[in-house]
């Protein structure tokens, strides 16, 4: 208006199933595929939702250009959608969606919200960045996604989409979930689980994670008989179909021993 910029309310829709199917045979999938996963949305660019309602859109705004390429600084990970009339749409590649209505919406980690600050805030005032990452939000295709760290503060090993299949909770079941990231495409890549197909999906920009040098990424530590408990739901011999990580632990274990052992030699030449 001539008085500035109104904020006016804006409602969107979004249904998803909350018990996302990682065995379903068109795995993976784009981005920000609804139809495939029984999923309807109102706004198209959005490849998830957050606990608080705000939609998550994928890496790039206008064009092909992820956020921190373009220089857009994002303060708490999102921002308004220019108006309309200012959207030259002559620089969007083929087949991208059409520039939505003002609205605001993340693109980055939505680091402002609790599950982040509770990490952030120290661990004398009550943190827990040694716990698994607390939920941000819901992929389109029913799959959670969390914050940062894994169990213990470790890094997730996750695969080329940007997930993986581990507890999200001490000792609770396995599940397969995604983590989000400080670097693109920040929240996901694909609808995983990626099993080694992640860039056939793909548009004109390759935003694959590195993965975990197989077709299916489990966090280190993971119980396997939970994890097939968890697959049994759809099919019970899905996983043999694979490769997979070495995720018993066993070899960062023996890592650790071997530096105590040699530590402990050290000290009986020394003392």
């Amino acid at each position: 208006t001539t008085l500035g910029d109104v904020w006016v309310p804006n409602v969107n829709y979004y249904k998803m199933r909350l018990n996302g199917n990682p065995t379903q045979s068109d795995r993976p999938s784009d981005m920000y595929s609804a139809n495939a996963v029984d999923a309807l949305k109102s706004m198209g660019p959005a490849l998830a939702v957050a606990i608080n309602g705000i939609p998550i859109l994928g890496p790039n705004d206008a064009g092909d250009i992820s956020i921190d390429e373009a220089g857009l600084q994002l303060a708490c990970g999102g921002h308004v959608t220019p108006p309309l009339a200012l959207v030259n749409t002559s620089i969007f590649p083929p087949g991208a969606p059409p520039p939505t209505a003002p609205i605001y919406h993340y693109h980055k980690a939505p680091n402002c919200l609790e599950p982040f600050t509770q990490d952030y805030k120290g661990i004398s005032r009550g943190s827990t960045p040694n716990e698994h990452g607390k939920l941000t939000g819901w992929a389109m295709d029913g799959f959670g996604i969390y914050t940062y760290q894994d169990h213990k503060g470790e890094t997730p090993i996750v695969d080329e989409c940007g997930g993986h299949f581990g507890s999200v909770e001490e000792g609770g079941e396995v599940v397969y979930h995604y983590h989000v990231r400080v670097f693109v495409p920040y929240t996901i890549a694909c609808q995983g689980p990626a099993l080694g197909k992640c860039k056939d999906v793909q548009g004109r920009t390759d935003y694959c994670h590195y993965g975990c040098g197989a077709e299916v990424c489990v966090q280190p530590g993971t119980d396997e008989a939970k994890l097939r408990s968890y697959l049994s739901q759809w099919n019970d011999t899905w996983l043999d179909s694979y490769t997979m990580n070495d995720f018993s632990g066993v070899k960062t274990l023996s890592a650790t021993l071997s530096f105590v052992f040699a530590f402990a030699q050290l000290l009986r030449v020394f003392f």
